[in-house]
């Protein structure tokens, strides 16, 4: 199954520089990157295959790096085609570079149409040491960029201390997976790694106070029935629409053993998928939310047979009912 990797992050915190180092390790062939203009990555060696309607440049290690169109279901589908008709077997990943202005969720949501492909979609964004924790004050891009992601990555990391920076983005995605690493290569490596995406457990001792943004854990009472559990995922996205960053946890069907993966950035929900690995885990909701109080939500999803638990000074509260 070919990977689609949204690089997300605010302008001037290190994609490109992540991207580049990605693409000088051997693990990165069979990569298909898409950027805003060709040429633009820079990577030497580089061909530029002017003919069709997608310009095109093969890099040395076996990459391909592709122009964004207006469409990126076109650019997408260009290049999976382009692969299939070289006799090639499909990309191992699709990077898109995103803007430094962008958030993930309108993107994500663009690539409905690809669905028949089969895509295992993820977000990673860059977190910039310097200059994080004062532009998530200021600016909504990046409290969006940071709870989408399943892996943030700390930029910069020789030019300032990146404990401000690290607690900040801990609080305001405490489900991501932190990659903190002063060698260059390795924090490629390891921004580029497959996620665990059964893993949903939320480290208490990660969440730190951020103004803006709330993490919360619903969890069904027992009179849930299974369109109950269907109708509190249609309620939030309905209800919460762009305060609504990041969804992730388990659901189960009654009767069945295996309980299915819940995740969503943004409103858009991923198809609930069975893990295995995961039967023992606990039912519930995990939601990260922007400018959205907690009694605001309750009244917003009541009468929902829901109990929902806050976290203050680092501990889960118990769950009350709405």
């Amino acid at each position: 199954m070919t990977e689609f990797i949204l690089l997300a992050g605010f302008l001037g915190s290190g994609k490109t520089s992540l991207l580049v180092d990605w693409l000088s390790l051997p693990e990165a062939a069979d990569t298909a990157v898409i950027v805003n203009e060709a040429g633009e990555i820079g990577v030497d060696g580089a061909i530029l295959a002017e003919g069709g309607a997608l310009p095109m440049a093969m890099l040395a290690n076996g990459c391909v790096c592709c122009s964004l169109t207006s469409d990126l279901v076109f650019t997408i589908r260009a290049l999976v085609e382009a692969r299939e008709k070289a006799g090639q077997p499909p990309f191992r990943r699709i990077v898109l570079e995103g803007s430094g202005l962008s958030k993930p969720g309108p993107i994500l949501r663009s690539l409905g149409p690809l669905a028949p492909l089969r895509l295992a979609v993820r977000v990673v964004s860059t977190c910039d040491a310097t200059q994080a924790v004062w532009q998530a004050a200021e600016f909504d891009e990046v409290a969006a960029q940071l709870a989408a992601a399943g892996t943030i990555v700390l930029t910069k990391t020789d030019l300032a201390d990146p404990a401000p920076a690290l607690e900040m983005a801990r609080s305001a995605n405490p489900l991501a997976r932190h990659v903190l690493e002063t060698d260059r290569l390795a924090r490629a490596r390891a921004a580029f790694a497959a996620e665990d995406g059964g893993t949903v457990a939320v480290q208490p001792s990660a969440i730190a106070a951020h103004p803006r943004v709330s993490v919360l854990r619903l969890a069904f009472t027992e009179e849930a029935g299974w369109e109950d559990r269907l109708d509190l995922l249609e309620d939030l996205a309905a209800f919460c629409g762009d305060r609504l960053l990041r969804v992730k946890g388990f659901i189960r069907r009654p009767g069945a053993d295996v309980p299915l993966l819940v995740q969503a950035v943004g409103t858009l929900f991923a198809p609930p998928a069975p893990i295995a690995a995961a039967r023992e885990a606990p039912e519930g909701l995990v939601v990260i939310l922007r400018d959205l109080g907690l009694s605001e939500l309750r009244a917003g999803l009541a009468p929902a047979p829901v109990r929902i638990a806050t976290y203050r000074d680092g501990a889960a509260l118990a769950c009350t009912p709405i």
